[in-house]
């Protein structure tokens, strides 16, 4: 009897287990589909225009390479689940196996979304490498900027401002020379109303990237030139707001940064620059001046 009961208290321990590893296990699934079906799945403009990142570039390449991960496929499924915040530890809550079920879910079911998604977050992580003012070896003092994006501008009527202005510490016209944070080509180049000189530089993904109010350029470029990131294309400014070519001093001295996609619809779509510009910050090169 004793070995009955003995053998009978183990079969009954192991169907208990089983019965406990069954409930879990549907649990998961339960919330794995729980989360699946409440994503935010529908990627449109303001998913560039709003991006809220802030974890640094390493910590990202440390949170992809954790789970094998695709460094813009990570950043897409992150504000999928946390309504586009992109920290490092809302990075690190995404493990290897919600990676590959959400990616999938996604292939499934906003294919083409998901795929211009990561690739243009893949892009402009590819594309920049350099804060687009360096640090001088000369003077302690160099630039503030902070989120202006889609703060109201008046100049010719209301509007709301597409960039990031990054100031100068020294409010003075061609102290801070300007460099070209992509390899790319000219664009655009030469006088606007709203921008005064400015040049605008294509990368070879496709990304514009704009900078206003310059007081000069580094030389004579014309559309088509090539230039490498690092190279000086133009000194920091207060051109603009004035048909007048020339025009200065409207405002303090400042470099408009902007970053311009072109959505699958060949729409152009501003991109909000600010938290690009924060995870490059260290990435800001030494000039003399």
């Amino acid at each position: 009897i004793k070995k009955m009961n003995k053998a009978y208290f183990k079969k009954l321990l192991f169907m208990l287990i089983l019965c406990i590893a069954a409930a879990l296990l549907t649990s998961g699934l339960r919330c794995s589909s729980h989360i699946l079906h409440n994503l935010n799945i529908d990627i449109d403009d303001n998913a560039f225009t709003n991006m809220d990142i802030s974890c640094s570039y390493d910590e990202l390449v440390n949170a992809a390479d954790a789970i094998n991960a695709d460094k813009g496929q990570l950043m897409t499924i992150c504000t999928c689940l946390y309504d586009g915040k992109i920290s490092y530890d809302n990075l690190k809550k995404i493990t290897r196996p919600l990676y590959i079920r959400i990616s999938n879910y996604l292939n499934r079911t906003q294919a083409d979304k998901f795929r211009q998604q990561k690739k243009i977050y893949n892009s402009i992580l590819n594309d920049i490498r350099y804060f687009p003012v360096p640090r001088s070896d000369k003077r302690y003092e160099w630039v503030n900027y902070v989120n202006s994006w889609n703060n109201v501008r008046t100049y010719k009527g209301n509007r709301t401002h597409e960039g990031t202005d990054i100031m100068g510490d020294i409010n003075k016209d061609g102290v801070y020379p300007v460099i070209s944070v992509i390899d790319g080509y000219i664009s655009n180049i030469g006088w606007l109303e709203l921008g005064g000189w400015r040049i605008g530089i294509t990368s070879c993904n496709g990304i514009y990237y704009y900078y206003a109010h310059l007081d000069s350029y580094y030389r004579d470029f014309k559309p088509g030139d090539k230039v490498k990131a690092g190279d000086i294309i133009g000194y920091m400014g207060s051109t603009g707001y004035s048909r007048v070519e020339g025009t200065k001093n409207k405002f303090p001295t400042h470099l408009h940064f902007g970053i311009y996609i072109i959505s699958d619809t060949k729409t152009e779509i501003a991109i909000n620059p600010y938290n690009i510009l924060k995870i490059n910050e260290n990435n800001a090169l030494i000039y003399s001046y």
